[in-house]
C-alpha cells in the first residue's frame, strides 16, 4: 500500500475497507490550516458518524488562531469522529493536543510517529 501526497489538503482514502478523511496541514500556514479544518468539518458533517480522521502536521505551526477556530468548530463535530489520529506533531504540539483532549473530553485523539501507525490505529476494530 503506498499513500503519498504531493500538497496539502484533504481527501478521502480507503484502506482495510474503512472510510478515512485524511487532512495534510504540513507546511501550511495558520489561515491555510482553518480553510483545511473547515473543510474536513464540512465531509464530517455529510457523514453519519464513526468518521476515522489523520490529520498530519508536519512543517507546520499550532497557533492560538488555529486552537480557538478548531476548539469551537469541534464542538459540533466530535460526536461524529470515532477515531482522530496525529502525525508530525513535536512535542510541544502533543502537549497542545492532550489539552485539547481534555477540552473536548474524547480520548481517541492519539498522536502517532508515522503514518502507518496512524492507519494501523485507525482501521483497527
Amino acid at each position: 500500500m503506498k499513500l503519498s501526497h504531493a500538497m496539502p489538503g484533504v481527501e478521502l482514502i480507503q484502506i482495510s475497507g474503512k472510510e478515512i478523511i485524511s487532512i495534510d496541514y504540513s507546511g501550511c500556514k495558520p489561515a491555510e490550516m482553518i480553510t483545511l479544518f473547515d473543510q474536513a468539518k464540512e465531509i464530517i458533517l455529510t457523514k453519519k458518524g464513526d468518521c476515522l480522521l489523520l490529520a498530519n502536521f508536519e512543517r507546520s505551526y499550532i497557533t492560538s488562531q488555529f486552537m480557538r477556530h478548531a476548539e469551537k468548530e469541534m464542538l459540533t463535530v466530535s460526536h461524529l469522529i470515532k477515531k482522530n489520529s496525529f502525525i508530525g506533531m513535536t512535542l510541544p504540539q502533543r502537549m497542545i493536543l492532550k489539552g485539547f483532549q481534555l477540552f473536548i473530553g474524547k480520548d481517541e485523539y492519539v498522536s502517532f510517529d508515522n503514518r502507518q501507525e496512524a492507519i494501523d490505529y485507525l482501521v483497527r476494530a
